[in-house]
């Protein structure tokens, strides 16, 4: 053989090797994927014991979507975090247990928990007081207690905290950084088009503070907000509003008077009732059982769900819960925290073919985002009244801007009363750059075809004809809008524009202008959508959606074969999609990422000292 061949059959061997190696993999990972699965349908359901402790003890967040099947599975594949808590699966433990006759005590362990939103807490306290209300008692224990898993605390019988341990919670605030005068400095312009008084998401990028207009209605949805925090502490600790009222605003002045000890101070405050480590902790439960400890009977939370039996048993006849959880963006992407176009509408049309569904409840937690993404989920919506099947949105934290566009789509809209909702408004932003190029003595010259078309760049400013032309647009979208809502919400335009004006309401406020149809969470809807079906109580299913994950095969091998790497190191496969891919705001991304806005639409943010 002659030698110039050798090398060339050197490299045929090596990708062969290469190909086979790769096939053998995903055969393995299949494989796995597959053992899996069979190990899961056959492992026997333990029974409950006799006295059990219903262990509730959340490793990280709360959050109202299903993980797909991969990231539960699998939870370095996926974006989830398969360690949050489903909010409707936990209420659904707790409320089955305080029926449960082998369940004789709760136990709450927050050392894990990452928190939630106001409205995601309240949810989980109320079936907490209903557990409690039963006459079984609540254990509750962490190192320290911050202002979310105090809330949930709160409703227990007993709560310890160690001696050296701490009760915080101070109350809801929105503040943010605003970049007027630093911008101004190095040259960057930032043009904004609004309709409405109160869309305020801009303003961190054009103003050095809160305008008058923003700090108005950003304290009454905060106003709302703590009202339900601290009636939600008083009564479960039986102690009055004001008193809870002192504590947060008088924080500071009372560890100076209690001399640093923070436990002593929420024992006396009646806000714990035992100093004590997780040794005390276990001794008590075990004393309120009458059993030693080392005998204690824990119950995990998946444990005891696979002990109870479903609340009916018709396939032929279910309510389809569908997760509109995250941003509203383009396109196909299936990731965690955003509701792209393509695979949301592709779910509801799904749904829409599917003889077994008779009603569908969009669970909403979103604070807006693209107007087509909107839009088009909106005819999806639509399409499925057609259909003659009834549609019920169920907000949760948040259901503003662009998520309220899509639910005025629907049959009905159910909200909490600390829901963010409606935030009827438009706005756009565009950023000039050419200060900044002028100051590092950097000029833009060209020519363009047709000489005199429009050719809006960052780089340079926007003349007066292409500034009008933004604003005609969002003069447009916004009067669509309004239009939309005094459509479906049979209000007068005039009324429709006046609760409109891009302010955020609390849900008790949209209700009571007509903007959602009642307060209620997701089992009200639920029901709602039931009745709308025409289903009789109890002879349904529901069939709750995960939220649509991408996973690519490059992912799944690479995860496969370099376990090591940390989770987000891979390309996730989001078919060269990206947020900001293509944008012309790339630059300036992360200034906008702390401003908050998207789109066309405001991202309203969750008080951060909840989670």
């Amino acid at each position: 053989m002659s030698g110039w061949r050798k090398p060339f059959l050197w490299i045929g061997r090596f990708l062969h090797w290469v190909r086979l190696t790769l096939l053998n993999l995903l055969t393995l990972f299949i494989l796995v994927i597959a053992a899996v699965v069979v190990v899961k349908l056959l492992q026997p359901v333990a029974p409950l014991p006799k006295d059990g402790i219903l262990t509730i003890a959340p490793h990280g967040t709360l959050r109202y979507a299903e993980a797909s099947p991969w990231a539960d599975s699998f939870p370095g594949l996926g974006q989830n975090q398969a360690q949050d808590v489903v909010v409707h699966r936990l209420v659904r433990a707790i409320d089955a247990a305080a029926k449960d006759p082998h369940i004789r005590l709760l136990e709450l362990n927050l050392s894990d928990f990452g928190g939630g939103s106001i409205t995601q807490l309240q949810t989980v306290a109320k079936a907490l007081q209903t557990f409690r209300a039963s006459g079984k008692p609540i254990y509750a224990f962490a190192p320290n207690y911050s202002q979310a898993s105090y809330f949930l605390a709160a409703q227990a019988n007993q709560i310890f905290l160690p001696h050296l341990g701490v009760v915080l919670f101070t109350g809801f605030t929105t503040k943010g950084l605003y970049f007027k005068d630093f911008f101004d400095k190095i040259g960057v312009r930032v043009y904004s088009f609004r309709q409405g008084k109160y869309k305020s998401a801009m303003e961190p990028l054009i103003r050095n503070d809160m305008s008058a207009a923003a700090r108005e209605e950003n304290e009454e949805w905060l106003r709302v907000w703590w009202h339900s925090y601290a009636e939600g502490i008083a009564q479960g600790r039986h102690i009055p509003v004001t008193q809870v009222d002192r504590y947060a605003t008088q924080l500071p002045e009372l560890i100076q008077t209690s001399k640093g000890n923070a436990a002593q101070l929420a024992l006396s405050e009646g806000l714990i009732t035992r100093l004590g480590d997780k040794q005390d902790f276990e001794a008590a439960m075990a004393k309120a059982l009458q059993q030693p400890e080392k005998d204690l009977q824990r119950v995990s939370l998946d444990a005891f769900l696979q002990n109870v039996p479903p609340s009916a048993n018709h396939p032929q006849h279910q309510i389809a819960v569908v997760p509109i959880d995250g941003m509203l963006v383009p396109g196909d992407v299936e990731k965690a925290g955003v509701v792209a176009t393509e695979p949301t509408v592709a779910q509801l049309d799904a749904l829409r073919k599917d003889k077994a569904v008779k009603a569908v409840v969009l669970q909403v937690s979103s604070p807006g985002g693209d107007v087509t993404t909107a839009e088009a989920i909106r005819k999806a919506i639509l399409r499925l009244r057609k259909a003659g099947k009834p549609v019920v949105v169920s907000m949760g934290s948040l259901g503003a801007s662009g998520a309220y566009w899509l639910s005025t789509g629907a049959d009905e809209i159910f909200a909490e009363p600390t829901t963010i909702t409606a935030d009827i408004g438009v706005f756009m932003l565009f950023p000039d750059y050419s200060g900044t190029l002028h100051k590092l003595g950097i000029t833009v010259s060209g020519v363009s075809m047709p000489a005199g078309g429009a050719h809006p760049s960052p780089m340079m400013p926007l003349t007066d004809s292409e500034q009008k032309a933004y604003q005609a647009v969002v003069d447009y979208l916004y009067h669509h809008f309004v239009s939309l809502v005094a459509t479906a919400r049979h209000l007068p335009f005039a009324q429709a524009e006046k609760d409109a004006q891009g302010r955020a309401w609390s849900g008790i406020a949209a209700y009571h202008m007509g903007l959602v149809n009642q307060l209620g969470g997701l089992q009200e809807a639920i029901a709602e959508a039931a009745k709308l079906a025409k289903l009789e109580p109890h002879h349904y299913d529901v069939r709750y959606l995960p939220i649509p994950e991408k996973i690519s095969v490059q992912n799944l091998l690479g995860n496969l074969a370099l376990g090591i790497l940390p989770q987000g190191m891979l390309d996730l496969g989001l078919g060269g999609s990206a947020l900001w891919k293509d944008s012309e705001l790339t630059q300036m991304r992360t200034l906008l990422m702390a401003a908050r806005p998207y789109g066309f639409f405001s991202y309203l943010p969750l008080d951060p000292t909840i989670h």
